[in-house]
């Protein structure tokens, strides 16, 4: 079976700027381009990071009578992140394990990091570092006042009566997606960092939630270890971003994602292409 497949790598060209439009200087640039180049499978590592199972199960289901308002009550992205975990990720990912193409898993819960899978990459990452002296505690009360602030939370419990829901316990999610065999599980960017570096990964390619904030900015996530030396991509068609009112016509903030992702931290693949490369290097 190769270890070097074949597949398109797509990035923005900024370029040229024509400052006679003065404002509008970046009319000229190029945009999207794509061009098929050798992917190396020993140094790639495909991240699922902060797949929920929200929305996949009865007792997560989105209706008004919710289990768990905060858990849903005021998640935009359910209908896209269902289509995602349940309809566009598991082919992705079992053509990956077929290839030999190493699959971390991100973010997940306690149930995950005490299963085989979970504390066998504990094991390996080891002791955590020192702390940064340089931090300041979190002000909790302030933080407690912006989530309200941005998202209404904490919510009223539901009236009926419901008790919330334990993620750790839902069932929802494809079995493709949960970690397995020499899958590699991690929460802090130090565990990832190490597990990666132990096996010669130097890029890493990004499905899941969401984009433009917790796969730029949380623990594993790209400004963390691009600093790390990691080149770090993203997957169109595997990543779900946060939208607005004024963007979710379209997805546009998913989009300029994509652009940012492409301008800071590396390259865009597509779903469908890497998943049909991958299936070929394993028909080989």
């Amino acid at each position: 079976m190769p270890t070097v497949i074949q597949v398109p790598w797509h990035w923005y060209r900024f370029y040229p700027w024509d400052y006679s439009q003065y404002h509008l200087a970046a009319k000229s640039v190029l945009g999207w381009t794509s061009e098929v180049r050798p992917l190396d499978l020993r140094k790639t590592c495909l991240v699922l990071m902060h797949l929920p199972e929200r929305g996949l199960t009865p007792q997560t289901e989105f209706r008004p009578d919710l289990p768990d308002p905060n858990v849903l009550g005021t998640v935009e992205d359910v209908p896209r992140t269902m289509d995602l975990v349940a309809f566009r990720l598991p082919r992705l990912v079992e053509a990956a394990r077929a290839a030999g193409l190493q699959v971390a898993t991100i973010g997940v819960g306690e149930s995950v990091m005490k299963s085989d899978v979970g504390r066998q990459s504990l094991k390996e990452a080891g002791k955590p570092p020192k702390d940064d002296d340089a931090s300041i505690p979190r002000d909790l009360e302030r933080w407690a006042k912006h989530d309200k602030d941005l998202y209404n939370l904490p919510l009223p419990p539901n009236p009926r009566g419901h008790r919330p829901i334990e993620l750790s316990t839902l069932t929802g999610m494809p079995e493709v997606l949960k970690p397995q065999g020499n899958d590699l599980v991690a929460q802090h960017s130090w565990q990832l960092a190490r597990l990666l570096r132990n096996r010669g990964l130097t890029h890493i390619i990004y499905c899941g939630y969401a984009l433009d904030e917790c796969l730029w900015f949380e623990p594993c996530g790209m400004s963390d270890m691009k600093r790390r030396g990691f080149m770090c991509s993203a997957m169109r068609g595997g990543c779900v971003a946060i939208e607005t009112k004024e963007s979710c016509a379209g997805e546009q903030n998913l989009e300029y994602a994509l652009w940012k992702t492409s301008s800071a931290f590396g390259y865009v693949f597509e779903l469908h292409e890497l998943t049909t490369a991958l299936r070929h290097a394993t028909a080989e």
